[in-house]
């Protein structure tokens, strides 16, 4: 290498990490300020009370339940009803503020017949000390929501203990846990996850170290494949004579040839979609050991996941983000493969094996869409579902399978729960060990024969699994910093699974059939062209079943144009009704 080549390697390697480390100045900036803004609001101080009588008559009135009312909001009632006198209208207990503004002349009732410790039968002692339980330094007795729930149940109101009922007991709690900033507004408690809801984190408080620390991942991976980058410039590593390859040697060739292991050709698609699978996989696990598949509790454990687990919202926003990455990642691969003529024996076969993959794939996604089990589901679990009604003579039957009834209800969520987990994951895992396999035994990736290549060179098999590692990091460091910024959605929970809404949307992959639904006939627009559509592409190595070896290894081979044409008509078609339903 001449030393005018060494320069300029030298130069691009200290660029990349120049690069490199404004990434993460800049992620750790973000980081930083992201924790301090959350961090400086869980801390504001409680709003100064207020003495002026139109401000007394609002502290003292009864508290208005919104349109979808949440335990908490309940539970604020309940308070207003039972709890405030002794315990304030803002949790600050019964300072001598209170007594005066809530008692007036009373005050001192305590004092009086009524609720002096000698009341008549229908009085009630009041105490001359009730703590403050709203506020920093508040309910320290307490370690859990369970806690805290069994002491308001078995001990309050403190002149009736065991009053509550179990209901009021766990609306109280849920009141006080998003007052003192453990519950987040808006969200719903989750009874199951009660034993573990902590009573003195402030959610947004969590939430915001927990970012800073995924932001700060993402700035060491973005590191890590700087780093990957520089290190592929080396020389390769002399092998030891007499070592055994390793089972990861083994996942891959001992070499391939270099024309066709270029990024513009492949574009990484299959090694990611691989990839991909496998932080489906482990996110999926994490999230199976708090996801409660019962319609009651399916909503509420989302929200678990995402405000009370530690590093719940990380793991949820991977493996949101990653799903929705396998599906465009998967599609680019799929016409990868028909825009090099890689379909053609002897890669047919493995080409449908391809097909079919990618329809699970939607079928993965669709179920575990619906396991949400919130409000924004609710195309699929009823518009989604009710198309296989009008399937002739056999629809009703194959919507009372896959929804277990003739409407959604607990059974629809536990049987999209068993495909989701264990159907789908275990045809999918056969078919994706099979489709791997089946690349290795038809000679790799698509390319000419040695004798009409240009190019004779090969990439030994460490190279490839450098850009391999390159890839996967980059990947892994785009979904952490995606999922951080955009965290995904989360709706209220479901009250009532066979209600209709007028306004409800299909998840983006489906959003083409969607619009397709208001062209006409649901059987014909929602079945049979998505059929249809997928017919003519796993016909498409059956009607053009051959490519010249000459052109094989390269985009576009003119053997294959009419299968091109017709393939990216549809990618065009299904692009453009999917900006017309996202658009209307």
């Amino acid at each position: 290498m001449s030393l005018i080549s060494q320069a300029n390697t030298t130069k691009r390697h200290a660029l990349g990490l120049i690069l490199a480390g404004w990434l993460m100045l800049l992620l750790a900036t973000l980081a930083l300020v992201t924790t301090q803004n959350a961090l400086a609001a869980g801390d504001e101080p409680p709003d100064e009370t207020d003495s002026d009588p139109a401000s007394i008559d609002s502290r003292l009135a009864k508290p208005v339940l919104p349109d979808q009312p949440t335990m908490a909001d309940y539970g604020a009632v309940k308070y207003w009803g039972v709890c405030l006198a002794c315990h304030g209208d803002v949790g600050q207990g019964l300072t001598d503020e209170w007594r005066e503004t809530g008692f007036g002349e009373d005050m001192n009732c305590w004092q009086s017949k009524c609720h002096s410790p000698n009341h008549p039968p229908q009085g009630f002692e009041i105490p001359r000390y009730a703590p403050a339980i709203i506020g920093p330094g508040t309910l320290q007795r307490f370690t859990t929501a369970s806690e805290l729930r069994d002491y308001l149940y078995e001990k309050m109101p403190w002149w009736d203990p065991g009053a509550l009922t179990e209901d009021e007991s766990w609306n109280l709690t849920a009141f006080l846990l998003r007052e003192n900033g453990a519950l987040a507004k808006e969200t719903e408690f989750n009874i199951a996850q009660a034993a573990l809801s902590p009573v003195h984190v402030p959610i947004r408080n969590a939430q915001a170290s927990e970012r800073a620390g995924g932001l700060m991942l993402a700035a060491l991976l973005g590191l890590a494949a700087a780093i990957t980058v520089v290190g592929s410039r080396f020389p390769n590593d002399i092998p030891v004579p007499g070592t055994r390859p390793s089972f990861f040697d083994h996942l891959h060739p001992p070499s391939i040839p270099l024309p066709q292991a270029r990024w513009r050709y492949t574009l990484g698609a299959g090694g990611l979609s691989v990839f991909l699978v496998l932080i489906l996989l482990i996110t999926g696990t994490l999230e199976m050991f708090f996801y409660i598949p019962t319609p009651e509790q399916a909503g509420p454990s989302i929200q678990a996941i995402t405000f009370s687990v530690p590093y719940g919202a990380l793991i949820r926003g991977l493996h949101f983000w990653a799903a929705q990455a396998l599906v465009i990642v998967a599609g680019i691969h799929l016409l990868r493969v028909i825009f090099t003529g890689s379909f053609v024996p002897p890669r047919r076969f493995n080409y449908i094996l391809g097909i079919i993959l990618f329809v699970l794939l939607l079928f993965f996604n669709f179920t575990g869409y619906v396991l949400r089990w919130d409000e924004g589901i609710r195309w699929a679990l009823l518009v989604g579902t009710n198309l296989l009604k009008t399937i002739p003579f056999v629809g009703e039957q194959l919507y009372g399978f896959v929804v277990g009834g003739s409407q959604p209800g607990p059974a629809t969520l536990t049987r999209f729960y068993a495909w989701h987990i264990f159907g789908l994951t275990l045809v999918s895992g056969f078919l994706i060990g099979w489709h791997i396999f089946r690349v290795r035994r038809d000679g790799g990736i698509s390319a000419p024969p040695p004798e009409l290549r240009p190019d004779s060179r090969r990439l030994p098999r460490v190279d490839l699994v450098r850009r391999e590692l390159l890839a996967m990091l980059i990947t892994l460091f785009a979904l952490i910093l995606v999922g951080q910024l955009i965290p995904p959605p989360l709706k209220a929970p479901i009250t009532d699974a066979s209600s209709q809404l007028l306004d409800v949307n299909a998840p983006w992959f489906f959003l083409w059939v969607q619009q397709l639904l208001r062209f006409g006939d649901a059987f014909w627009m929602g079945i049979v062209i998505p059929i249809a559509a997928l017919a003519v592409l796993a016909a498409i190595p059956y009607i053009f079943p051959s490519i010249p070896d000459e052109q094989k290894g390269r985009w576009f081979p003119s053997a294959g144009r009419v299968a091109q044409i017709t393939v990216a008509a549809m990618a065009l078609g299904w692009l453009a009704l999917t900006i017309l339903e996202l658009v209307r």
